[in-house]
């Protein structure tokens, strides 16, 4: 078991370095987002199957390519961010904490493949960020945010926070819920690589921008957090 958990942090670790060099060097010779969509899929895709992770994904045809998009799912692991990656028709754009920019080759990776960094401790900054972001969004490029904020430490569903609901209602976007089941018993947070396991992921029908322009912030946001809890099968935290 111990010997079986090594192996695995050495791959997850040695292969993201060597993924996220790939994908600067190919950025640094010719900037293209289909090209660093492709590392980005990749990347994750290894990283599933060398974790053992069955990755079960239903309705991603409900993602639209055609519209702005903004992505609510709950956060329990950092396998979701994995999962959303490797599932999905398309590529989202993540709003990521700063303290990744700071990683070595991956946060690199990241600021080149537009992912937005916010300053959760610093309210102003983290605001500028997400109307930076509301800003870049565009059809086929869907931005997915976390509204719990952090990484859940049991299987319920949070109080979303309002910044995803704001910029949605800023760009004229839909909100697209997505429910995630079993990533957070494939990785616990005192873990430092997941356990094989099984992951559900599930895509929820858009909120339409007509909708999310006359729904309230806080109505969004409770309706959403339902939505979300259905989807993922978790009960909604009192």
């Amino acid at each position: 078991m111990v010997l079986a958990r090594l192996g695995r942090t050495a791959f997850s670790y040695g292969w993201t370095a060597i993924a996220s060099a790939e994908a600067i060097a190919a950025q640094t010779v010719r900037p293209s987002h289909a090209t660093m969509v492709r590392h980005t899929r990749r990347w994750a895709r290894v990283l599933v199957r060398g974790w053992q992770i069955d990755l079960r994904a239903h309705g991603t045809e409900r993602i639209p390519i055609d519209r702005v998009c903004v992505i609510v799912a709950n956060h329990q692991s950092y396998l979701d961010v994995i999962a959303l990656f490797a599932a999905l028709p398309v590529t989202p754009v993540f709003l990521a904490k700063r303290e990744l920019e700071r990683t070595p080759l991956f946060g690199r990776a990241m600021k080149l493949g537009g992912h937005v960094f916010v300053d959760r401790g610093k309210h102003d900054r983290a605001m500028a960020s997400m109307e930076h972001a509301a800003r870049e969004l565009r059809p086929g490029l869907p931005l997915a945010v976390f509204p719990e904020g952090t990484r859940a430490r049991e299987p319920v569903i949070r109080p979303f926070k309002k910044g995803a609901f704001h910029l949605a209602k800023a760009a004229g976007a839909c909100i697209v819920p997505i429910g995630i089941h079993g990533s957070l018993e494939a990785w616990p947070r005192s873990a430092i690589v997941p356990e094989p396991g099984i992951v559900d992921l599930r895509v929820g029908a858009p909120i339409d921008p007509d909708t999310v322009a006359r729904t309230s912030i806080d109505a969004l946001a409770e309706r959403a957090r339902a939505e979300v809890a259905a989807l993922a099968g978790y009960p909604l935290a009192t």
